[in-house]
């Protein structure tokens, strides 16, 4: 089987809607949000490529504005509702980058994509977990940290503890076939960007343990499931 943390979590919120966008491949059009959040993420790894000086405040922002107003196409929405994102993404812009030149970070990947395999010990079945990292920096110590954008709310540092994407994330940096670092050398951080505060945590190695034959475990369920829906 193949899955990833999107999919997984689409399963948790309701079996019924996993069933109709991972199996039956029902597409639905992004909402605002959606398409508001992935012009931010495709403008901050433009900011940090360089090509071969980093891309100035003035060239990231009109990177934004071009990709928005392209994007718009997808959206109805009224002028309020276009100016009121428009100027949210300039703000969140203009204070990251004030907090983040891309010169005095060692970033070395952008939307890194992974695969991970999953072998349940039983039955020997290989269930592939597949994702995408927005950003790996490398610390003067030796030390990795993955890091997450968000325009979302900030949530508590136990649900960040406890976060599954961030544990998918642990389990891809240190799988020897894609990153192969130790748990210990590895910082999960959340960056929430309208608040420009970063959160960060770790796992061990008995937590990724722990949590690989979770996943395996819901991988099998989701497999025999009937998907009924959750109302």
């Amino acid at each position: 089987m193949r899955t990833s943390y999107s999919a997984l979590n689409t399963y948790k919120t309701c079996p019924l809607k996993y069933k109709y966008q991972e199996i039956d491949k029902i597409r639905t059009p992004k909402g605002v949000e959606a398409v508001f959040g992935s012009v931010i993420h495709e403008s901050l790894k433009y900011m940090f490529t360089s090509n071969p000086l980093f891309p100035t405040l003035d060239e990231t922002i009109n990177f934004f504005n071009n990709k928005w107003n392209f994007r718009l196409n997808d959206l109805n929405l009224t002028d309020a509702e276009q100016d009121k994102h428009y100027n949210v993404g300039i703000e969140i812009l203009k204070n990251f980058y004030k907090k983040n030149q891309p010169w005095n970070f060692n970033v070395v990947d952008l939307e890194s994509r992974f695969e991970i395999a999953l072998e349940d010990e039983k039955t020997k079945e290989k269930h592939i977990l597949a994702g995408i990292i927005d950003r790996i920096d490398k610390h003067a110590d030796g030390a990795y940290e993955i890091i997450d954008y968000k325009t979302g709310r900030v949530p508590s540092q136990r649900e960040i503890d406890k976060s599954l994407q961030m544990t998918v994330y642990a389990l891809a940096a240190t799988d020897p076939g894609v990153l192969g670092h130790d748990a210990e050398e590895v910082i999960l951080s959340f960056y929430f960007l309208k608040e420009q505060q970063k959160v960060s945590t770790t796992r061990s190695k008995e937590q990724l343990t722990e949590a690989k034959q979770a996943l395996i475990a819901k991988a099998k369920d989701m497999q025999s499931s009937d998907f009924a829906p959750k109302v």
